[in-house]
């Protein structure tokens, strides 16, 4: 038999039957798809150079020192403090003495240190900006490698500092609801209308982004870019991973993110080329203009067209597939499977999940995580103008990492098991992260140790991410697989909501706590890994009964080779039970009922 035969013979259903498991269609379809990551990826992480935490500030001079120095300014009316053994100008207090003369003779504090008293210091005083249409300045900024910010445009400093976590934490919201309602959107309403509807909402939102007059309305803007963005981009996922079967459904899904990768990189050049944070803004939306071309490129799903019941539309894309790929096509070919109906009242929810042991503490198990997963990986990306050295270098190193990452994530899945990978990939990214605090920030060029460490923990938690997704996917059972890594990527959501807080945040009330934060919960989840069945070369379940024994000593036994007593017993307990002959009896009414195992003389009854 040939290899092309072969693939069919194991085809996982009938379209993929016919049209085949690869081929020259899905890999161009796949790439033109894939360019969504790289848009995803500039609007996910701009936030580093629209609203970097790292600008220096000081309080701003009144009209009467308007030709002083910034130094000469400092030096009078700025407080220092000691900072890592270093002495530094405060950033949100000034000395408490009167503006309206300019003292003659050379800078000088205005307040001797040995005259400091409680009342001294008060906190920055907003003065006329002198600027034409008039308007109040409280705060100068350092332009040298910003010139011009969110942070300078809506004073997002000191006691204002922190909406710019919230203006990351609401976009993360974006990319939550996003990822579910743009994925009911494309099941309603098919996959090619929903790439052209949230173009048009991306555009739109991203380009009014730009001309935001205040701090609300660009986190507003900034939000609904986040939710077109991400349904643009789970849309996309979907659309080109359910015309591929087999090995290449893993392959593809974790290829998908190389391009993410790739704006991840590329927003490091773009942000040093446009400096205005405005101009910044426009460069990462405008390019999807080029999405429009989707509509005109790509036809509608087949898959979504045959689950929709419009099996003539979807064959005249299903020949124009098989031309392609150079496949052999006939009107009469099944493209379709035979499936019987499920009762209504055995159908599975979320709530399954729950009700078993083995099933709960696994999915708990993921849920954490993909929480931790998604907490670390944004984590680290937000924190990298904390990290010292050059938040630009810091960026596009960030995203190289990812690239042999994934690579290695899929050499993982194809050659090696999945729980040990998962669990290393985490744990040593979680002591890479903590290894950061060994060394101290200025103390090397570039404070290359601390960079260093930290991409390492990039490079892991990149990995892991990949692998997770895959490793999940497999671990539930089929009847509850969409929801089980659906709910997993809800709670990865939470993750990278609660992120830009503790890397903002943290910091300061402990220069440390963020990577202490990202490593140790790191190392947790890698630990709990271990816990889970490994799934290479195993058969994946299919029902809730299969996932609950799936990597256990009752998976391994054969029903008619348990003992006569085990047998007794269970018909025993099936007889003491008043729920066994239920639908859907609960765990704790019957726990042969939830395996499968009815004994002969109880089932024939």
């Amino acid at each position: 038999m040939a290899r092309g035969e072969q693939e069919d013979d194991q085809a996982e259903d009938a379209l993929l039957a016919v049209i085949g498991q690869k081929g020259k269609w899905q890999l161009i379809t796949f790439l033109v798809i894939s360019l969504l990551g790289i848009p995803a990826a500039w609007n996910m992480l701009a936030i580093t150079f629209l609203a970097p935490q790292d600008v220096d500030h000081w309080c701003a001079r009144p009209p009467a020192f308007a030709n002083w120095t910034a130094d000469q300014w400092k030096l009078y009316a700025i407080p220092t403090e000691k900072e890592s053994k270093k002495t530094t100008y405060q950033t949100c207090m000034m000395y408490n003495v009167s503006y309206d003369v300019v003292p003659s003779g050379p800078a000088a504090p205005a307040i001797a240190l040995d005259q400091l008293t409680n009342d001294s210091l008060i906190a920055c005083q907003s003065w006329p900006s002198g600027r034409e249409g008039g308007g109040l300045i409280t705060h100068e900024y350092d332009r040298s490698r910003f010139p011009d910010t969110a942070v300078s445009e809506f004073s997002l400093v000191c006691d204002r500092k922190g909406y710019v976590a919230h203006a990351q934490s609401t976009y993360m919201v974006g990319i939550l609801l996003g990822a579910v309602l743009g994925g009911v959107c494309a099941d309603w309403y098919g996959r090619r209308k929903t790439l052209l509807i949230f173009t048009v909402t991306f555009l739109i939102f991203g380009i009014s982004a730009a001309f935001s007059n205040h701090v609300i309305v660009f986190m507003a803007l900034r939000f609904c870019v986040a939710f077109s963005m991400m349904a643009l981009f789970t849309t996309g996922f979907v659309y080109a991973l359910e015309s591929v079967g087999g090995s290449w459904r893993a392959i593809l899904g974790i290829s998908y993110e190389y391009t993410f990768a790739i704006g991840f990189m590329s927003l490091a050049g773009i942000a040093y080329g446009l400096k205005p944070w405005m101009h910044l803004q426009l460069c990462i939306v405008i390019p999807a203009v080029l999405f429009f071309s989707f509509y005109f490129i790509i036809p509608e799903s087949p898959r979504w067209l045959l689950s929709n019941g419009r099996e003539e539309e979807a064959r005249v894309i299903i020949e124009k597939i098989c031309r392609t790929n150079d496949r052999p096509y006939k009107p009469t070919m099944e493209v379709v499977d035979a499936v019987s109906k499920t009762d209504e009242e055995t159908r599975v929810t979320i709530l399954d999940l729950f009700k078993t042991p083995n099933l709960c503490r696994r999915t708990l198990n993921f849920y954490y995580n993909w929480f931790v997963n998604s907490f670390v990986y944004y984590g680290l990306s937000l924190n990298s103008g904390n990290l010292g050295g050059d938040t630009f270098i810091n960026i596009f190193i960030g995203g190289a990492v990812e690239i042999p990452a994934y690579t290695l994530s899929i050499i993982v899945l194809l050659k090696g098991g999945r729980r040990w990978a998962l669990c290393l990939s985490m744990v040593i990214g979680g002591v890479a992260c903590l290894c950061t605090m060994i060394f101290e920030k200025d103390v090397y060029t570039l404070d290359w140790p601390i960079v260093t460490c930290a991409m390492i923990g990039k490079f892991c938690i990149s990995a892991s991410f990949a692998i997770v997704y895959v490793f999940s996917a497999e671990v539930f059972p089929t009847v509850l697989r969409t929801t089980g890594v659906g709910s997993s990527s809800m709670c990865a959501r939470f993750g990278s909501i609660a992120a830009p807080y503790v890397a903002i945040y943290g910091g300061e009330a402990y220069k440390h706590l963020p990577v202490i934060m990202f490593g140790v919960t790191s190392i947790l989840a890698g630990l709990l890994a271990l816990l889970l069945p490994e799934t290479k070369g195993k058969s994946l379940p299919d029902t809730v009964a299969q996932g609950e024994v799936f990597g256990t000593s009752a998976e391994e036994q054969p029903l008619n080779k348990r003992s006569t007593s085990e047998d007794e017993g269970e018909t025993r307990l099936h007889q003491r039970c008043a729920g066994h002959q239920a639908v859907k009896p609960t765990w704790r009414d019957c726990r042969p009922c939830w395996l499968g195992r009815y004994p002969a003389d109880v089932s024939s009854s």
